[in-house]
C-alpha cells in the first residue's frame, strides 16, 4: 500500500517495513524513523520527540518490557495512562508483536475494567487497582526506560493487534480488534489520507485521546506522511486555542461539541480565528447547523467522519460535499460499506444502520438515512464520544 504522492523510496521503505512486522502500526513506526528521521514527531503534554527518538524510546522500553515485567513470557498488555507514556507503551507493546489495549485511565473504575485480561501486564497512572492480580507498571517507569538500550531486540514472528473495548446500550463489555490497522484497515487508512489531504509539513491537533479509534487513526497518519501529531485531549478550549497559533497548526481533528467550545470562545474573546486548511469532525452526532458556522469562520474546509469501534472509520464527507449537504458524514471510503437493516439493494432507505469495515460486519444501534450513497445519521448517536 502507497500513498498519493508517496516516493518510490518511501514506497520501499514501507514495504520492507511491512514485510518485517506485517501490517501493523510497528511498521508504520519503523517506516516513520527510517524516511522521516529527526523530523518532529509527536507533541503530547509538552512532550516531544522525533520519529527516530519516538522508535527508539519504543524499542528500548519494549527491551525492557520483555525481560522484566513480561518475563519473556507473552501476554497482553494494557495501556492506561495519559501523557507520552501512552504511545511509547503502545509502540513497545506492538514492536514485542503482543496484544494491547489502551484505555482511559477512568475506564479502570467504570464497567470497561471488566475487558482487562486477569493476566495482562498493565502499564497505569496512579495508584495501582487493587483488583488486577497481574503484573503492573507506572507510566512514569515507562519514561524512565526510553533511555536505556533496546538494540537487541529481535524480530518476532507473532503480529501485534490493538484490542479496543466497547460498551452496548444494554451493559455488555465487548472487545474488537482496532479496525485502522491490518491489509484492510490501512487501505481504510489510506482513503481516509487521500480525502483529508494530510501532508509532511501538516501540524495535526489531535483533540481526541490517542486511546481512542480517532486519536490512533491520526496517530497511523502522522506515521505514514511524516506530519507532525499534537495531542491535545482534556484540554480547555483556550489553550487549545493558544496551540493552533502557536505550533502552526494546519489539520485541526476535534468532536463538534470540542469545535463549539472553540468558536465559542473566539466570540468571547473577540479574536480574528486562526488559520487552518483542514479540519476533521468525528465522535458525535453532527449537527449542520455547526458546520455552517465552521464554514461562515474558515470556509470549506471542513470534513465529517463516522465510524465503529469495530469496524474504524467508514465513511467521510469531503468539504464539497459538507458545502451542499451539511448534516451528512459522506460516502464510503475504500473497502467500506453501510446501508439500513433490512433493506435490499443500493437505494435510498431510512432506519437502523448497518456498517462494514475492516475486521467486521456490524449492526449499530444509531439510525440512519442513506440517499444517493450518502450516509446521514438521524438519530444522536447512542453513545458519544465525550471526551474533552
Amino acid at each position: 500500500m502507497a500513498l498519493r504522492g508517496m516516493s518510490p523510496t518511501e514506497a520501499r521503505s514501507l514495504w520492507r517495513s511491512v514485510r518485517a512486522h506485517g501490517f501493523t502500526i510497528t511498521a508504520l513506526a519503523r517506516h516513520a524513523a527510517t524516511v522521516h528521521g529527526e523530523r518532529p514527531g509527536v507533541v503530547v503534554d509538552g512532550w516531544s520527540a522525533t520519529y527516530c527518538e519516538l522508535w527508539r524510546a519504543a524499542e528500548a522500553v519494549a527491551a525492557v518490557l520483555y525481560l522484566e515485567p513480561l518475563g519473556r513470557r507473552p501476554r497482553p498488555i494494557v495501556i492506561a495512562c495519559d501523557g507520552p507514556a501512552m504511545p511509547i507503551s503502545l509502540l513497545a507493546a506492538s514492536r514485542l508483536g503482543l496484544d494491547v489495549m489502551p484505555l482511559s485511565p477512568r475506564s479502570l473504575g467504570d464497567d470497561l475494567a471488566r475487558a482487562v485480561p486477569r493476566e495482562a501486564l498493565l502499564v497505569h497512572d496512579g495508584e495501582r487497582p487493587a483488583w488486577h492480580r497481574g503484573p503492573a507498571v507506572p507510566a512514569e517507569r515507562i519514561l524512565e526506560w526510553c533511555a536505556t538500550d533496546g538494540a537487541r531486540l529481535g524480530r518476532t514472528r507473532r503480529r501485534a493487534r490493538i484490542v479496543l473495548p466497547s460498551i452496548t446500550s444494554s451493559g455488555t463489555v465487548t472487545t474488537h480488534v482496532q479496525g485502522a490497522m491490518g491489509v484492510q484497515g490501512l487501505r481504510q487508512l489510506a482513503g481516509l489520507h487521500d480525502r483529508l489531504g494530510v501532508v509532511g509539513t501538516d501540524v495535526v491537533l489531535a483533540c481526541a485521546p490517542l486511546h481512542r479509534g480517532t486519536g490512533l487513526q491520526l496517530l497511523g497518519m502522522a506515521l505514514l506522511t511524516g506530519a507532525r501529531l499534537v495531542s491535545a485531549a482534556h484540554t480547555p478550549a483556550a489553550e487549545r486555542l493558544a496551540i493552533i497559533r502557536d505550533r502552526f497548526v494546519s489539520v485541526l481533528s476535534a468532536s463538534p461539541s470540542q469545535l463549539a467550545a472553540i468558536l465559542d470562545e473566539l466570540d468571547r474573546t473577540g479574536e480574528e480565528p486562526p488559520r487552518l486548511r483542514r479540519i476533521l469532525l468525528a465522535g458525535q452526532d453532527l449537527d449542520a447547523d455547526l458546520v455552517r458556522r465552521v464554514q461562515d469562520t474558515w470556509g470549506p474546509i471542513v470534513l465529517s467522519a463516522y465510524g465503529t469501534v469495530q469496524t474504524g472509520t467508514v465513511a467521510v464527507a469531503t468539504p464539497e460535499v459538507l458545502a451542499s449537504h451539511p448534516g451528512t458524514v459522506g460516502h464510503p471510503l475504500p473497502g467500506t460499506d453501510f446501508g439500513i437493516v433490512g433493506h435490499r439493494g443500493r437505494g435510498d432507505a431510512r432506519g437502523l444502520l448497518w456498517v462494514r469495515g475492516a475486521h467486521a460486519t456490524v449492526i449499530t444501534e444509531d439510525s440512519a438515512r442513506v440517499h444517493e450513497g450518502r450516509l446521514t445519521l438521524t438519530g444522536a448517536l447512542t453513545r458519544p464520544d465525550r471526551a474533552e
